[in-house]
Order: structure tokens, then C-alpha cells, then sequence
């Protein structure tokens, strides 16, 4: 029997992979680039350094050489990434699998974003770097989402900014989707904020109970003021400084502490408190600083001893807060894989509403799950990855079938087979092309059946060979077209006997004219 199997190793998550083997449509998105021109001869700048965009000379009597139309498909491989949005399929299985590492493997939202933008500002992107970005950029997304749903548990206040709308990747441009991602930042900062802010307002007392001491109460708490303002800008979280700020101080209980000096602790322990501290361990943290404040005067021993009640309170209700905080963020990021509509032309999910459930209580009462429950959600997110990765591989291995060459290419009932028939073959041969229930992508050379003088026939055996030495050059390229779909398949051939049977309805040996024509052929730099 003629055929070729490899094993298939997903290396990179291509942007633009839809279960149909298509990306999303671009027409009509463009970048914003401000691109200039090559010696104002009005064609673009390609890659800013002095080389013409040549695709863009539409002269019908210009002849471009070899070496330069290499150059021009070369540029064109680097705004690709950049210009096809995000497909459904991609996104689906960048999300589940970064819902598999949880919340702890996002990265923060810095200045990469900027350095990255402007690559692609100069459109000096190769294929593997605009993968990355378009990884990082889902990744950054799913976390703000996350962080969005969480936000929106908690009713918001009078004077509060609404949470912001969550981010949606698929089908938007990378540089698009970068605005967006920054635009949501900074309006998800200003809520987080604002809401933070309002609770520091009751910290810590009442203005008419103690209208003496009201100017020393505003004071103490102006320093989280400014703490929330850098945030709100692009600064800091508040945590990030919580244990340098609540460790006790090593002043002993002889040192004579003045009003000055509990301003000072109370206003860093005050502003070192995280966003999400909840008020469960407020009123004692008050109570604590207002006895300190007291106690100056009155009991100048008592005074550290407060201080230090209320930084060991602060510290331990913080890592309260940050723990039931990521148990949420965590809880809301599955379930925004878990519950994220199937990609369209993908068979249905697993079912995971037993996951769901676990995950929803989760999310509401702030305690990640562990045992049992833990292994019922991680078992859902392994069983759709598994089955999302699945229809990828077999979408990427359908579009680099569909750039082997001039010839029709259908799909079978079955949705993991399909056949190609190369024009050269005349429609009487074609090669099968399926990915096994273990992932093994199988390459089979077949032919119509014949009646038995025919088959009995010396030409027909040599047809037959000739064809599958020809195939043998098909599965080479296909290993080479699968791998710029970021799927490694080294395939082994074995010659033999040609596979009998029907082809797909529909197969012959010419381009159908109803294709949708194939996307720009990447390739690896």
C-alpha cells in the first residue's frame, strides 16, 4: 500500500486558523502605519529600510526579476500576522490553554506592548514574532476579562465608572486589538480605583466624632490617595508595597512615639493596603490607629504596641484579600474558556457543566477548589483543549493541503477526511488525507476501481507507480507546509500498491472555481 504517516506536534498557535482552514476575511482593515514612501515615489516603505514594497506597482510593463519578487513575497510574509485578525478557532485554544495554566501565568501588561507596536509600525514582523504577539495579546485579554468579571460582583457606588466591556480578539487586527487592550487597562484601572478609593473614604473615622484631630485624619489618609492615583495612571497596585509596609517596627516599647510619628506609620499601612481589601478587617485596623493616636498622650508605652496590632491585622486580612482575589480571577478565567461559544465548523465540546458549577461557586465565595472538584474542573479545560487542539490539527493540515498545488480539494462525511486531486492526475487518481483518533495524520495514494482486464492491464500497474512516486514529492511538501502552520508532521512514505475507492463527492481533477483562493503562504525565517 502506498502511504505516509506522521506523528503531529502542535509548536505554535497560527493566528488566523478557523475551523474551516480559512481566516477571518481582512478586507477592509488596514494599519495605521504612517508609513513612508520609498523617495517619494509613491510605493510604500515596506520594511523602513529604503525597500519598495513591489507588490504595489501595478505597471503591467514592469518586470520584476526573481531575486526581487522573492524580496516582495518576503515583506509580505511579515504583515501577515499582523493584518489577519485573530481566527475563532486560534483563540479558542489559546485561551483553554492559558486557562490551563491559571491566572499566575500572565504576564503583566507593560511597555512590551509598546516596543512590540512599534515592530509592527515599521512592519518588521516575521511570522514567529507576530505569533508570539498574537499569543500574548489573547493571553492579555483573557486577564483583563477576567479581572472585568470580577470587578463586576461587587454593586458599584455612587460616583463609580461602569467596568469596562470585555475585550473580544477574534477577527480584529493586531494593532487594533493593542489599542483596545490598552483603552480597557486604563479604564479598568480608573474603576478599580475609583472603587478602592471609596472605601479608603470611611478609612478610618468619622470627621465629627473627633473634629480636632480632622486635618491629621486627612492627612493620614492622602497618601493613599496618591497610591491610588498612580495606579489609576499606569502605576503600581497598592500590594506590591503591602509587606514592606506592615512589617512591625523594631522601635521598643521605651521609645516615645508622637502623634507625627503614628501619622506616618498609619498613612504607609494605609496605603499599602490592597485593592481588593474587603472591610471584614477594616474597623479593627481603625480602631487600632485611633487608640495608637490616643494612647500619645495618655499611655505613650501602649502607643508601638497598637501601631503593631494594626500592621499584623493589615498584613494577615491582605493575604486574605489577595488569596480569595486570585481564586476569582482564576474561577472567572476558566469559566471564560469553559463557557466561550464553540468555533464555528467545530463538532460539538465536551460537556462541562459539572466544571461550570464548581467554578461559579468559586467565583462567588472567593475559595479555589481543591481535591475532588479541582480535578473535575482540570479534567473539563485538559478534555476541550484536547478536542479544540484536535480540530486545529486537522484545519491546519486541511489549509496546507490546500497549497500543494493546482488541483480540487473536498471534504469527505467524515469532517477529518478529505481527498486531493491534483490537475496533472486527471481525476482518475488522488490522495487521501486524514488524522487518526490519535492524532497521526495518514497520507494514502487512490485510484477508481477497475474492471479486472483493466487492473490485469501492465499499463495500469505502471500508472499506478508513477503516481505514487509522485505522491512520495506531495507528503514531502506537505511536511514542510504543515510546519509553516506552526504543526510539525515529518512524514515516513512507504511505497506500494495504490488504495481503491470512491473520492469525495465533488473531487476532480481541476481547482474548483467555488474555493475560496488560499491565504498568503508563510514560511519561516
Amino acid at each position: 500500500m502506498s502511504s505516509a504517516f506522521a506523528g503531529t506536534d502542535l509548536l505554535t498557535v497560527m493566528p488566523d486558523i478557523s475551523a474551516y482552514g480559512y481566516p477571518p476575511d481582512p478586507a477592509g482593515l488596514t494599519l495605521d502605519t504612517g508609513i513612508p514612501d520609498v523617495a517619494g515615489t509613491g510605493i510604500p516603505d515596506v520594511a523602513g529600510t529604503g525597500v519598495p514594497d513591489l507588490t504595489a506597482v501595478t505597471d503591467p510593463a514592469t518586470h520584476v526579476s526573481d531575486a526581487v519578487g522573492h524580496l516582495a513575497d518576503q515583506a509580505q510574509d511579515m504583515i501577515v500576522p499582523a493584518l489577519v485578525g485573530l481566527a475563532d478557532l486560534s483563540g479558542a485554544l489559546l485561551v483553554t490553554r492559558l486557562a490551563l495554566r491559571g491566572t499566575v501565568a500572565l504576564a503583566a501588561f507593560n511597555n512590551k506592548v509598546a516596543a512590540e507596536q512599534e515592530a509592527l509600525s515599521r512592519r518588521q514582523m516575521s511570522l514567529e514574532t507576530g505569533s508570539e504577539c498574537w499569543r500574548r495579546a489573547a493571553e492579555a485579554a483573557a486577564g483583563l476579562n477576567a479581572r472585568i468579571t470580577v470587578l463586576g460582583l461587587d454593586p458599584s457606588g455612587p460616583g463609580d465608572p461602569p467596568p469596562p466591556a470585555p475585550v473580544q480578539p477574534v477577527g480584529v487586527p493586531l494593532d487594533l486589538l493593542w489599542k483596545r487592550l490598552a483603552e480597557t487597562e486604563r479604564a479598568l484601572r480608573r474603576a478599580e480605583a475609583r472603587r478602592a478609593s471609596r472605601a479608603t473614604a470611611r478609612l478610618p473615622f468619622d470627621h465629627a466624632q473627633d473634629p480636632e484631630h480632622a486635618d491629621w485624619y486627612d492627612r493620614l489618609r492622602e497618601r493613599r490617595r496618591q497610591v491610588l492615583i498612580r495606579y489609576a495612571e499606569g502605576g503600581p497596585e497598592p500590594e506590591a508595597t503591602v509587606q514592606e509596609h506592615t512589617e512591625p517596627t523594631t522601635l521598643t516599647e521605651a521609645t516615645a512615639l508622637s502623634e507625627d510619628d503614628v501619622l506616618r506609620e498609619g498613612a504607609e499601612l494605609l496605603a499599602g493596603l490592597p485593592l481588593v481589601f474587603t472591610s471584614a478587617g477594616r474597623e479593627m485596623i481603625d480602631d487600632c490607629l485611633a487608640e495608637a493616636r490616643r494612647a500619645v498622650g495618655r499611655r505613650p508605652k501602649a502607643v508601638r504596641r497598637y501601631l503593631d496590632e494594626a500592621a499584623l491585622i493589615a498584613r494577615k486580612e491582605s493575604e486574605r484579600a489577595l488569596l480569595a482575589d486570585r481564586a476569582r480571577q482564576d474561577a472567572a478565567l476558566r469559566l471564560g474558556a469553559l463557557q466561550a461559544t464553540a468555533p464555528e465548523g467545530v463538532d460539538t465540546l465536551p460537556d462541562t457543566s459539572e466544571a461550570v458549577e464548581v467554578l461559579q461557586r468559586a467565583l462567588r465565595d472567593g475559595v479555589a477548589p481543591s481535591g475532588p472538584a479541582e480535578r473535575t474542573v482540570r479534567q473539563a479545560l485538559v478534555s476541550r483543549s484536547a478536542a479544540l487542539q484536535r480540530a486545529y490539527l486537522v484545519a491546519a493540515l486541511r489549509r496546507a493541503t490546500e497549497r500543494w498545488g493546482e488541483g480540487s480539494v473536498q471534504d469527505r462525511m467524515d469532517a477529518d477526511h478529505w481527498d486531493f486531486a491534483p490537475a496533472a492526475w486527471g481525476g482518475e487518481y488522488w490522495l487521501r488525507v486524514r488524522l487518526t483518533s490519535t492524532g497521526q495524520a495518514r497520507v494514502f495514494t487512490m485510484r477508481r476501481p477497475l474492471a479486472p482486464e483493466e487492473e490485469a492491464d501492465p499499463a495500469t500497474a505502471a500508472r499506478d507507480a508513477e503516481r505514487c512516486a509522485e505522491s512520495s514529492g506531495y507528503v514531502d511538501e506537505l511536511g514542510r507546509l504543515t510546519e509553516a502552520e506552526g504543526v510539525r508532521a515529518e512524514f515516513a512514505w512507504s511505497s506500494g500498491q495504490v488504495r481503491t475507492g470512491e473520492p469525495a463527492p465533488g473531487l476532480s481533477g481541476r481547482r474548483s472555481a467555488r474555493r475560496r483562493p488560499p491565504p498568503p503562504r508563510h514560511r519561516h525565517h
